[in-house]
């Protein structure tokens, strides 16, 4: 059995971690026990994946920015019980100690993973700041301090990798969905948007974190203007985070509280994607979308920002448009309902977004020497 080690960020409600248990599910658990290294253990223990696989987890709580040393001392012990491989899943630079760790321990893979393209930060001097910092030390990573590295697009791996590493060197690893659970079902779309009082509007959606990166608060401004040349309008939000008091708000100046309805994490975001007539995401940026990809899988049209990576774009359903609010609020204002979908398994398949073919190819990556 092969120990693979994954170090994971605090927020357990991102595709990061939807990311490592669509994976889970599918790899073979006999040949691969899945670790997770993490700051919050008490938060994982909490998901649904944990109750099912009750998979080990290692906890650490020193940051190398604040106390290197006890990091070092803290990594090493963790790192000492013996893993065949370390998966690193981040999102920008702040340092690289644990890398660095691992290959002076000489561990057989150190595989670091890039999931995102910019910085999810309010404020703007804040995303400056951080800015300085990734810069600084995306210059200084080298291959000393990792076997491989990969990234969720190309853009990812632009975002993550200086130019020190070669751009042939970096593993594409797409950001795949179980296609079938999205299926298109037309008994599932009627009996959603019957619970929630949706017949006969026209439903648009957005599934991400309520924060500076996912943008709600453009597409907030740009529905409202929509739905006054299209009072048939409706728009579904979900997810967490600490935007949200200040888009309800925004919501109910822009008086359109009536007509959308903002959701927490949902269980089942399949069954929401069917009753929805399109799926919306204005994202400032994105390493690449796992919630476009289930739409795309669910059959919905897609109208994406293009500041995201156009990998995102794994069927013909994608459209992307600047973020500029008259262009959104014309698209909007013409979105239709969209009672009848075709499956797109083949081409997702083919293209490595379907999580069984994604999931036989990061065990062959596993595999290599």
């Amino acid at each position: 059995m092969k120990k693979v080690l994954h170090m994971t960020p605090p927020d357990i409600n991102n595709g990061v971690y939807r990311y490592v248990f669509n994976h889970m599910h599918y790899i073979d658990l006999e040949k691969y026990e899945f670790t997770f290294l993490t700051k919050n253990p008490d938060g994982l223990r909490k998901t649904k994946e944990f109750q099912k696989y009750h998979f080990p987890i290692r906890a650490f709580c020193n940051v190398e920015r604040e106390n290197p040393d006890g990091l070092r001392d803290e990594i090493t012990r963790i790192l000492s019980e013996g893993y065949d491989i370390i998966h690193l899943h981040t999102s920008l630079w702040r340092g690289f100690l644990i890398e660095q760790i691992a290959m002076e321990l000489k561990l057989p893979r150190v595989i670091v993973h890039s999931h995102s393209s910019g910085i999810d930060e309010r404020e703007e001097k804040e995303r400056a700041d951080f800015l300085v910092k990734h810069n600084y030390y995306k210059k200084k990573f080298s291959m000393e301090y990792a076997t491989d590295v990969c990234a969720c697009s190309r853009l990812a791996g632009d975002w993550l990798y200086g130019e020190q590493i070669p751009r042939e060197a970096i593993r594409i690893l797409p950001n795949a969905v179980e296609v079938g659970k999205y299926h298109f079902q037309p008994w599932v779309r009627q009996r959603k948007r019957s619970e929630m009082g949706l017949e006969g509007r026209i439903v648009l959606g957005n599934v991400g974190r309520y924060s500076y990166q996912k943008n709600q608060k453009f597409l907030l401004k740009a529905f409202a203007k929509a739905h006054r040349k299209n009072p048939s309008l409706f728009l579904i939000l979900m997810g967490q985070g600490n935007m949200l008091p200040e888009l309800k708000g925004l919501a109910e100046q822009l008086e359109i509280e009536k007509d959308v309805c903002f959701l927490g994490w949902q269980e089942h975001v399949e069954e929401y994607l069917q009753a929805m007539d399109a799926f919306c995401l204005p994202s400032v940026f994105e390493g690449l979308a796992i919630s476009a990809v289930e739409a795309q899988a669910a059959g919905l049209p897609c109208l994406l920002s293009d500041t995201i990576d156009r990998g995102s774009a794994v069927t013909d359903l994608v459209e992307f448009f600047p973020l500029k609010e008259e262009i959104w609020v014309e698209r909007l204002a013409h979105c239709r309902k969209y009672d009848s979908r075709e499956r797109r398994d083949e081409e997702m398949a083919e293209k490595g977004y379907d999580i069984r073919v994604a999931t036989e190819r990061l065990a062959d990556f596993y595999e290599e020497s």
